[in-house]
């Protein structure tokens, strides 16, 4: 996807690196299989530590710089390729990962079964249980930023996202192969605020410097120190499911239901 060149540049100084306890769940739930494939590997912000424990992976990105960022950090089995026709044979790999990835899909199903193709055992997928209080201040923040930039001539294109994939798949997960991972993490404030000054979300893009500054001014004014996303702290709930490659044809069988997107909660 496009908006993740742009974002490349600052997605690792803008975001929180995955906890203690996502990496833990993660590995749990791929038990001991070495050879993985990670779809939509990113700037490898799972594949590099998962590494570190012995996991040897693979990953693919639609993302030309996001690539080009984790093979700097020494990732070196790379490829660009479209998750949906990846260029594999049947079972390369002994399993497959994909992380907050599916949240982004129009069909999710098309994914899981693509990526049940290439694995020879199964398919972890971790994606974020979307509620609570943290969820309201973020939102919050979020429409507000779309608001003042349509007021001053910059409306900011919709983003479709498909947050009911989630329970789509917890729905699909067969029984006591899903678990939840609540995640308290301390914010870096730095972090969180060059989110904001670091023009760290894509479609903000065509806000000019000057607007976008004075945008974030008129939040700051209005809010206080809830103006910046992460100052509240952090509290996540984490679906890290699993799922046999036996399994492929029931995801065949869902591959074009309907899905329609809905508001996206992370814009602007």
């Amino acid at each position: 996807m496009a908006e993740f060149d742009v974002v490349a540049p600052v997605y690792d100084a803008t975001r929180q690196p995955p906890s203690e306890e996502e990496l833990s769940a993660v590995a749990a739930a791929l038990g001991g299989e070495r050879r993985i494939l990670e779809a939509g590997v990113g700037t490898g912000r799972y594949s590099v530590p998962l590494s570190s424990r012995g996991l040897s992976m693979t990953g693919v990105d639609i993302s030309t710089e996001m690539l080009r960022r984790a093979r700097q950090k020494g990732l070196d089995r790379l490829l660009r390729a479209n998750l949906l026709r990846l260029p594999f044979p049947d079972g390369s790999f002994d399993a497959a990962l994909i992380v907050h990835v599916l949240q982004l899909l129009p069909d999710p199903f098309a994914a899981l079964a693509e990526l049940t193709r290439v694995t020879q055992d199964r398919v972890v997928a971790v994606f974020p249980d979307h509620g609570g209080e943290e969820r309201g201040r973020r939102e919050g923040f979020r429409r507000r930023y779309r608001e003042l930039a349509a007021e001053r001539g910059y409306p900011l294109p919709p983003r479709p996202r498909y947050w009911q994939n989630g329970a789509r798949l917890v729905r699909a997960c067969p029984p006591d192969t899903e678990s939840r991972v609540e995640v308290s993490q301390p914010i870096d404030p730095e972090r969180a605020r060059a989110w904001i000054d670091q023009r760290a979300f894509a479609s903000s893009v065509n806000v000019p410097e000057d607007v976008h500054r004075s945008i974030v001014e008129q939040i700051r004014a209005e809010r206080g120190n809830s103006t910046v996303p992460g100052s509240w702290g952090r509290h996540r709930v984490l679906h890290v499911a699993s799922w046999r490659a036996s399994q492929r044809p029931g995801f065949l069988a869902h591959v074009g239901e309907p899905n329609p997107p809905v508001a996206d909660p992370a814009a602007p």
